[in-house]
């Protein structure tokens, strides 16, 4: 595969140098074959440009196709309930925790993504790069907020560490120190708004600092929610600050990372191995609702040309009889395959996703700039709009819609997953229902932002798996986070031992995250 920018030599040099660098205690071998970190000591500004896609795109990516399912599709997408799977070797979709597959989203995370950034960030110290530093360190903060709500305590403060040992730090720790670079960041870049950013080296915004600072205080206002079950007054103040500086709040601010054939869709590239199709979850909501979504999230089933969905949890025995085959169920629309892999950007963060936090927010009690009803209806209008419906007659009905979920029926006799319509209701208890359901509709195809949501808020409801491999997280339970890794206990095993006391739980799948308190 060749490379989607020309990167110079002394780059590629450099990349092989910082990967050894950045988890040098987490490599057996390091001290034997490791190259001199400082041997590349400065690099020019067009140079420390040329390292931000890479680190773009192993964060949302994570290097395209199976790396990808690996360390998103065969989890996050499959514990947000997003898909169920046609593939009887998923096991994962019994709660399975296949840590051969799961190491991708880890080494993807660390050994790529990071060590672009840390060389970006340390050598932008200067006031005529300050765009540069800022907005790396913005992208560090939303790369490690995947792996910290992937796993609790993982390396944070001491990466890039040459001690035998990287230690772990706790996700509240991490979490805080997310909200002060990112007020940092964003403060630097306000400050410095109209100096040159990446360019044409940003895969995102092309350059354009004014939407990465929304994009700043949308992933602010994220976190903010996040943390509002552990501690409502940090989440409070932070929210208010997010919303008082300025989030996304139009189509145009939304954030999607840019493809093409050297580095396509990395959803669309795997959807052509019809191994996962829609959930029943999903099919419960869009059919029920009557979401003019389905359409643009989906295709009917091959066999019968209707809108199916499989639930999660099967058996070999079960995936395998034709009733819950590929071609029986619903794959992805077209533009998450592979006809439009290479022209279809990847989802990071949007406008809708945006007004349906500030609705929670005000819910809370929080100052959103809006009442929690007016931010409901307005984020619904902006994911309709993301997807292509633009039709005012259309979303309006949708809005104040009465249609409750369906029952998908199917081999299981799948009863409807809730009772709640889209039309806002006056009861809190409902409205957070409301907001977290249209959230989830909305994040997608982001299994792995929605799934955390799904963990924090308890919405949108899910059906119980069919059947659990896992005797951590039996049927009726779900799989509140990823045990740590074979792969970091091999390496940098003193340190995963001592994370386990961050935890509050033991290292099981079972044991809930920090923020995690539904």
């Amino acid at each position: 595969m060749k490379n989607y920018i020309n990167i110079p030599l002394k780059l590629n040099m450099l990349f092989l140098v910082l990967a050894a660098a950045i988890l040098s205690s987490c490599t057996k071998e390091f001290d034997e074959r490791n190259t001199d970190p400082t041997a590349v000591t400065t690099l020019s500004p067009t140079d420390l440009k040329g390292l931000f896609p890479n680190a773009q795109w192993q964060g949302v990516a994570l290097g395209g196709g199976t790396q990808y399912q690996r360390g998103v599709n065969a989890f996050a997408d499959l514990y947000a309930q997003y898909f169920a799977v046609t593939q009887t070797s998923f096991a994962s979709d019994r709660f399975d925790l296949t840590q051969a597959r799961l190491q991708n989203h880890w080494i993807r995370s660390y050994v790529f993504t990071m060590p672009s950034l840390l060389t970006i960030i340390k050598q932008t110290q200067t006031p005529e790069t300050k765009p540069l530093n800022a907005i790396a360190r913005i992208w560090k903060v939303f790369s490690l907020m995947r792996i910290t709500d992937y796993y609790g305590p993982v390396p944070y403060s001491k990466i890039g560490s040459t001690e035998k040992a990287v230690a772990y730090d706790s996700q509240k720790d991490i979490y805080y120190d997310f909200f002060k670079e990112l007020t940092e960041a964003s403060a630097d870049l306000k400050n410095n708004i109209a100096l040159p950013g990446y360019g044409s080296q940003d895969l995102i915004y092309n350059g354009d600092n004014a939407k990465w600072l929304k994009f700043a205080n949308t992933l602010r206002l994220r976190l903010a929610l996040r943390i509002s079950k552990v501690d409502a007054a940090k989440a409070k103040t932070e929210a208010e600050a997010a919303v008082a500086n300025g989030v996304m709040t139009v189509v145009a601010d939304d954030a999607y990372l840019k493809v093409d054939p050297a580095r396509p869709n990395a959803l669309g590239f795997i959807s052509a191995w019809n191994e996962f199709r829609m959930s029943q979850t999903m099919e419960s909501f869009l059919k029920g609702y009557d979401d003019p979504r389905l359409s643009s999230y989906f295709q009917p089933a091959v066999n019968d040309k209707q809108y199916r969905g499989l639930r999660n949890g099967m058996i070999p025995a079960q995936i395998v009889l034709p009733q819950n085959g590929y071609n029986n169920a619903s794959n992805l629309n077209d533009r998450f395959t592979p006809v439009k892999m290479t022209t279809e950007p990847m989802t990071v963060i949007r406008s809708g996703e945006a007004y349906l936090l500030r609705s929670e927010g005000a819910v809370n009690g929080w100052n959103m700039g809006g009442t929690a009803a007016e931010l409901y209806a307005k984020g619904i209008e902006m994911s309709m709009r993301t997807n292509g419906i633009t039709d005012v007659t259309v979303i309006n009905s949708y809005i104040n819609s009465t249609n409750l979920p369906s029952a998908p029926g199917g081999y299981f006799n799948t009863p409807a997953i809730s009772d709640i319509p889209v039309k806002f209701s006056s009861d809190p208890t409902k409205q957070r229902e409301q907001i977290g359901t249209q959230k989830w509709l909305a994040l997608f195809p982001d299994g792995q932002e929605a799934w955390a949501e799904v963990r924090r808020s308890g919405f949108p409801k899910r059906y119980n798996v069919i059947n659990s491999d896992n005797p951590d997280v039996p049927v009726g339970k779900f799989v509140r986070r990823i045990v740590f890794l074979e792969y970091d206990k091999d390496r940098n095993g003193q340190a995963v031992k001592d994370a386990v006391a961050l935890l509050g739980g033991p290292d099981l799948a079972s044991t809930p995250l920090w923020w995690d308190k539904n």
